[in-house]
């Protein structure tokens, strides 16, 4: 059996594929929503997955823009923080909701999901950051309670996975008024939102 065994020439064709796939985006997406929007279809193998990613409110140029400043990266899994491969700008720090001490304490005592205990215990470092909740609708909840207390990211990548609560909290983030990269619907995950920060990270540091 033959096969392709370089991975060098395994992503530049499938690559290569993606952009013949999304060639009719191309006039209306901005060339990094593109970037985005292939690396989303790289991850999911699934280029019906376009009907549904949305780009709110200039939502890369506050990423980037955040990232050069400084801001930190918020992950509401270690799943997510994990697939963060790309070099992050100088002094920029990858925080893990559910890992921050003292969370697992505080959820159990509120009786709440590790995810929004930790968002909201991040609510000193929240402003002008970078959210990205992959796994958990509780967490996009937890930055949207936030948003509302007046506390904002300057960037909320919300892809979190499941049939309870995920299509609701991407639709409520849509409505919020942030910045935003939005995968709809049940779809989504870890791997989705950390490849959206990839392409930040790399628009960051590029000259």
């Amino acid at each position: 059996m033959k096969f392709l065994v370089d991975p060098e020439v395994i992503q530049a064709r499938s690559m290569a594929i993606i952009e013949g796939l999304l060639r009719p985006w191309k006039g209306v997406l901005t060339p990094e929503e593109f970037l985005v929007a292939q690396r989303v279809v790289h991850t999911t193998g699934d280029p019906g997955c376009m009907r549904d990613l949305v780009f709110r409110h200039e939502p890369l140029k506050a990423g980037i823009g955040a990232l050069r400043r400084g801001a930190p990266v918020i992950c509401d899994v270690k799943m997510v923080a994990a697939g963060v491969r790309a070099r992050l700008p100088e002094g920029v720090a990858l925080r893990v909701a559910v890992e921050e001490p003292g969370t697992a304490e505080e959820a159990a005592r509120q009786k709440v999901t590790r995810a929004l205990a930790g968002v909201r215990g991040l609510r000193e470092v929240l402003p002008g950051s970078i959210v990205a909740v992959g796994n958990a609708p509780t967490a996009l909840f937890g930055v949207l309670e936030l948003r509302a207390a007046g506390i904002c990211p300057a960037l909320v990548i919300g892809t979190p996975v499941g049939f309870v609560g995920a299509a609701e909290a991407k639709e409520a983030l849509l409505a919020a008024g942030l910045p935003a990269v939005v995968l709809r619907g049940t779809r989504g995950g870890s791997a989705v939102a950390a490849a959206v920060v990839n392409v930040l990270a790399a628009l960051a540091v590029a000259e």
